[in-house]
């Protein structure tokens, strides 16, 4: 392993891949339920990195990871369903706006542990570029173009790993 391709810069390179290949196929393929075992099948594989290199034993990167597996498994859940349950048949039309709100707020709550910075700018990449077609209904048709622009864009936010600024250190 090279300098630069750090353990953490493969799990977001993996995911940034993930979300690109996954929300291109969304769009341009798999406009239907179909997508959702794409997706499926795409995570399991974006997880393997992250299970490798995340050690259970660190409490820090043990939430890290139960975080993203809850986010993944509860939004997957959520997809599948709005096909099978007619209650959540709205959010049917809305998968990428619901998928880049939960990234959204998932990065939101990852910058609490890992590199604030990056995640929190990554996370309000998600979240406006949710509101987006929202607010511009004609826009709504793009949606997972958005999301694989915004989400891939969020991952390769975080590749560079590091804090922005250096903590200031007090005169004592």
């Amino acid at each position: 392993m090279s300098t630069y391709w750090t353990k953490p810069r493969i799990v977001f390179a993996v995911w940034a891949a993930v979300e690109l290949i996954g929300w291109l196929t969304t769009h341009l393929f798999f406009m239907d339920p179909r997508a959702n075992w794409l997706w499926l099948v795409l995570s399991v594989i974006a997880f393997v990195p992250m299970v490798r290199y995340m050690p259970w034993k660190n409490r820090k990167l043990r939430k890290i990871l139960l975080l993203w597996v809850i986010v993944v498994a509860a939004g997957m859940a959520v997809s599948f369903l709005a096909f099978v349950v007619p209650a959540l048949g709205i959010v049917a039309a809305y998968l990428g706006v619901f998928w880049l709100l939960l990234m959204g707020v998932a990065f939101l709550i990852n910058a609490l542990w890992w590199t604030p910075e990056l995640f929190l700018i990554g996370g309000a990449v998600q979240i406006v570029a949710a509101l987006v077609p929202l607010a511009v209904g004609s826009l709504l048709y793009y949606q997972y173009l958005i999301a694989a622009i915004a989400g891939t864009g969020a991952m390769l936010i975080l590749l560079p790993n590091r804090r922005l600024r250096k903590p200031s250190r007090s005169a004592a």
